[in-house]
């Protein structure tokens, strides 16, 4: 593993309850629509984000750390990290909401990896259709921050927790757990996170790449 990055910047919440289960801050990581580092700065030695804003790549580079400018549509973005070696894991913040094909992007990631490497994705999903979907997701939208996130011009679709695990396993990932960052860490978090995990909108998944290539 890599050597810690020094950062004195408190993680956010959704890296929090992630470093809480993976030594994330000792793992060289591929964040893929990075931004300017506000997740990147927090993995190991050797972490690479990647994004299309040549903004993001400048003011990351400032800090500093390697962002690189790549389009995650373009069907051979996975270009970008030809000359790396593969990555210990990758962090998917809010990235198959943006991205044209989620199928196409998820497909070419696999490749990038150490095999058995944590694939975090977080996304803000949709509760599942079925009894009471008309409660659910109204409680859906009462959650802070829930109707700004589902009204972002930018997001181009949204996923149910379900319809986000099909793709990872389509593109070959293994389903290893699934949390609700913000319960990690509170009293009784258990007993919550049974209690609202049908309309919870945040949903974490951990999968592993596959074993081989």
């Amino acid at each position: 593993m890599s050597a810690p990055r020094s950062s004195a910047a408190k993680p956010p919440a959704k890296l929090r309850a992630a470093l809480a289960r993976l030594p994330l801050d000792r793992m060289r990581v591929l964040e893929c629509a990075s931004g300017p580092g506000l997740y990147l700065q927090h993995f190991g030695t050797g972490s690479i984000g990647l994004d299309s804003s040549e903004e993001a790549c400048a003011r990351a580079a400032s800090i500093p750390l390697q962002v690189r400018h790549c389009d995650l549509d373009q069907e051979n973005w996975a270009s970008a990290l030809a000359d790396d070696e593969p990555f210990e894991a990758a962090w998917l913040c809010d990235v198959l909401m943006h991205v044209a094909s989620p199928e196409g992007f998820l497909a070419q990631l696999p490749a990038q990896l150490a095999p058995g490497a944590p694939v975090l994705s977080i996304e803000w999903t949709l509760p599942r259709k079925g009894r009471l979907f008309g409660l659910r997701t109204f409680l859906s939208r009462c959650i802070p921050g829930t109707r700004v996130a589902m009204s972002e011009p930018t997001h181009l679709r949204y996923f149910t927790q379900e319809e986000v695990e099909t793709l990872l396993k389509e593109a070959g990932f293994i389903i290893e757990k699934r949390w609700l960052h913000s319960f990690s860490g509170i009293l009784g978090a258990r007993f919550w996170t049974m209690l609202v995990h049908s309309f919870w909108p945040v949903q974490t998944i951990l999968a592993r790449a596959p074993a081989c290539k």
